[in-house]
């Protein structure tokens, strides 16, 4: 799992996070850290968001029938 330390809001979840120099995918967002209510995400975010690594999702993805 991969922690940042950028926001991503609720929503954002399976929006794949990019290496920025080469472009490639190297995850997936999964979940981001709320301190407070859902509601109040946008206006004070924790700036804590979690990633699955990409190999894990084409693994989880080869598997499916």
């Amino acid at each position: 799992i991969f922690q940042l330390d950028g926001t991503a809001y609720p929503g954002n979840s399976g929006s794949p996070l990019y290496d920025p120099d080469s472009g490639a995918v190297v995850g997936v967002i999964n979940m981001v850290y709320l301190k407070g209510l859902k509601e109040s995400a946008v206006s004070d975010p924790s700036g804590i968001t979690y990633a699955i690594p990409v190999r894990y999702v084409r693994e989880l993805l080869q598997r499916s029938p």
